[in-house]
């Protein structure tokens, strides 16, 4: 990037918290679509930059992680590099174990290229749509005991997986259901080899249709906070707030409405309409970061609970991007 910065002292503690490590480069999808190559030498300079405290991991698909190769070196001379590996998934569970036991195998053959010096330490990808209609809680609980039995048989009880649920009015009133199975399954693994399971909400794509409305990011985010289960968010979350999308004609979600809203319902205790009603926000000077914190309105964070809460609730979103909610963050003169 090589644009002038604020001195990274001068930031706010209330910011910093809120943006540790919040965005997972994901370069090579859309609207970027850059190639492997570019995308991962965007990333390894990205993390030389004043800003890389806001970065965290590189997003690639299980089926090209063979191609990092070429990378072995530049990899080698730096500090680790996390992944997030996109899982081929399935719609059924026999046909979902089968991907899932060649998406581990890939990582076992990546982690060995690079003699552990890359960390593919998170998984996205669907849950089964089988299990979503009709939903049972026994044949989820079921296919959760599948996946961790998979992963303790390829030594990989580490690796944190977040399925995705496509947000639609239903699927986020059952929610409430699915979650505190991901719960029980996390509360029995072993510590400190585990592998903690989260949802990813997709808040945009390239179709108008992608774009969840603010109930149902709003349900998605209670129904966490309520089951204790983290969640990432994907797609869509390049600028701080709310704003409307002229070429798809749909408001687009911002970092600062999701992340914001997730840290106050953690700390206040919001039902669904008080997190609709930041995830609606369009002002992202409303926001404010200080010395002690955050504030949105009458509800506040300490530096304490927004770290908390990231660390507990609002994992991280996937962006093609990091230039872009860099830029928007010293236009608005945070950084």
């Amino acid at each position: 990037m090589n644009a002038p910065h604020t001195d990274d002292t001068l930031i706010a503690p209330g910011l910093r918290a809120f943006l540790q490590r919040i965005v997972d480069y994901a370069g090579m999808f859309p609207p970027a679509d850059l190639p492997l190559h570019e995308a991962m030498e965007n990333f390894l300079s990205y993390r030389t930059e004043p800003e890389r405290w806001m970065l965290n991991r590189f997003v690639v698909p299980t089926k090209r992680l063979d191609e990092l190769r070429p990378f072995r070196q530049a990899i080698a001379s730096n500090p680790p590099v996390g992944l997030s590996v996109l899982g081929q998934g399935g719609a059924t569970v026999d046909a979902f174990l089968e991907a899932f036991t060649d998406d581990l195998d890939r990582i076992d053959t990546c982690i060995e290229d690079h003699n552990s010096h890359v960390r593919p330490d998170v998984m996205e990808v669907r849950l089964p749509t089988a299990l979503l209609d009709p939903f049972e809680a026994e044949p989820v609980a079921r296919f959760l005991e599948a996946v961790d039995s998979t992963l303790a048989q390829h030594g990989l009880a580490h690796l944190d997986i977040f399925f995705e649920v496509p947000l639609t009015d239903q699927t986020a009133s059952q929610l409430p259901q699915i979650l505190p199975a991901f719960a029980s399954a996390n509360a029995n693994q072993p510590v400190p080899e585990q592998s903690i399971l989260g949802l990813k909400i997709r808040c945009g794509g390239m179709e108008p249709e992608l774009f969840p409305s603010t109930e149902q990011v709003a349900r998605a985010i209670v129904a966490c906070r309520n089951a204790g289960v983290r969640f990432k968010a994907t797609a869509g979350l390049h600028h701080p707030a709310r704003h409307h999308d002229e070429q798809y004609e749909v408001m687009r979600h911002g970092f600062f409405n999701v992340f914001g809203a997730a840290v106050l319902a953690a700390e206040h205790d919001l039902d669904v309409d008080g997190v609709s009603a930041i995830l609606r926000e369009e002002n992202a000077d409303t926001f404010t970061f200080t010395q002690e914190g955050m504030q949105w309105g009458p509800l506040s964070a300490s530096v304490e609970d927004i770290s908390h809460s990231r660390a507990a609730l609002a994992h991280s979103f996937g962006s093609c991007s990091f230039v872009e909610p860099v830029e928007d963050l010293r236009a608005l003169s945070l950084m």
